[in-house]
C-alpha cells in the first residue's frame, strides 16, 4: 500500500523524535548511550554536531551542560531538522549517584523533557545508568521509559563500549526502544586542544546509514 507525502513525512518525525526523546538526548559526544560521569562542579561543555538521521533527514545541533555541583549536570539541547523544517529543545538534570570508579562501576540517573515546536505536549523521560571502568576499557548500560505526548510509556535500552587507542577514544555502541529496530553505531573522538574535541560517528538503523560530525569546547 502507498503513502501520501505527509504520511512519510509524519513517519520521519516519529522516528527523529524517538531518538532524541529516548532518554540519549544529552548523551556525551559522540556516544548516543549515556555515560554515568558529570562534569567537575563549576565546569561544563558546549557540543554541537551535524547528523544524518533516520529517514536522511539532516539535522544541526547544540547542546551545552554546566554542572553547579559536584554529581549534578544540567544540560539543554536544540535540534533544527533541516529536511523537514521543524525544531526540538531538551532539558536534563543528571544525578551522579555513586562516585565515579578507576577500576569499577558507579551509577547515574537522568529525568528530562523533550518537546518539537508547534506540537502540544513534551515527551519526559527517564533513564538509569552505570559505567563500568577496567584496563579494557569504559562500559555504559542504560535502561529507561519515556512517553509521548498522548502516547504510552516505551522501554529504552543502551549498551555502548568505548577504549583509548593512543589519542584517540573509539567506541561502539547499540541503542534502542522497545517494538522498534535498534540502531547500531560506531564512532572516535580526538582532542585538538586542552578543551577542544573533534569527534564522529556512523551508525545504522532499519537499513538506512546514519552519520554525524561534530565539536565539543569544555570551559
Amino acid at each position: 500500500m502507498s503513502t501520501t507525502p505527509a504520511a512519510r513525512l509524519l513517519h520521519r518525525l516519529v522516528l527523529v523524535a524517538s531518538l532524541l526523546a529516548c532518554g540519549f538526548a544529552n548523551a556525551g559526544r559522540p556516544l548516543t548511550v549515556d555515560d554515568a560521569n558529570t562534569d567537575d562542579a563549576g565546569s561544563g561543555h558546549v557540543e554541537g554536531w551535524y547528523a544524518l538521521q533516520p529517514g536522511r533527514a539532516n539535522t544541526w545541533t547544540v547542546a551545552p551542560a554546566f554542572s553547579p555541583r559536584d554529581g549534578l549536570e544540567l544540560g539543554a539541547s536544540v535540534t533544527r531538522d533541516r529536511t523537514a523544517n521543524s525544531t526540538s529543545q531538551s532539558l536534563q538534570a543528571k544525578w551522579r549517584i555513586t562516585p565515579s570508579q578507576e577500576a569499577g562501576c558507579n551509577s547515574a540517573a537522568v529525568l528530562g523533557a523533550s518537546q518539537t515546536r508547534g506540537q502540544s505536549g513534551t515527551t519526559p523521560y527517564l533513564n538509569g545508568l552505570l559505567t563500568c571502568n577496567s584496563a579494557l576499557g569504559a562500559t555504559h548500560f542504560n535502561l529507561g521509559a519515556q512517553r509521548a505526548p498522548g502516547g504510552p510509556g516505551v522501554g529504552t535500552w543502551g549498551l555502548a563500549h568505548e577504549r583509548e587507542w593512543g589519542a584517540v577514544t573509539v567506541h561502539a555502541e547499540a541503542f534502542g526502544q522497545r517494538l522498534a529496530k535498534p540502531t547500531f553505531q560506531v564512532g572516535a573522538r580526538t582532542d585538538l586542544s586542552p578543551s577542544l574535541q573533534l569527534d564522529a560517528t556512523l551508525g545504522r538503523n532499519n537499513h538506512l546509514n546514519l552519520f554525524s560530525v561534530g565539536l565539543k569546547q569544555s570551559f
